[in-house]
């Protein structure tokens, strides 16, 4: 399960980020398997909807991007 937190608009026109709080994460900084992470995707708006980059980290290593995408 998947939830949205919210959508980041990069330098690129075309380009957002889309911020997630998900379920069974492993970081990819600290290598640890957590409950409930933050999961962000990077995704391409160009022609079609296209992920770029996916990225997990636990809720410490997360936190800026879950800040930023609420508030």
């Amino acid at each position: 399960m998947r939830q949205l937190l919210g959508k980041l608009r990069l330098t690129s026109r075309n380009v957002t980020e889309e911020v997630y709080l998900s379920e069974h994460i492993c970081c990819q900084t600290c290598q640890i398997t957590v409950p409930m992470g933050i999961e962000v995707v990077t995704v391409s708006e160009a022609e079609s909807k296209k992920v770029v980059k996916r990225a997990r980290y636990c809720r410490a290593h997360g936190a800026e991007y879950a800040a930023k995408a609420m508030g």
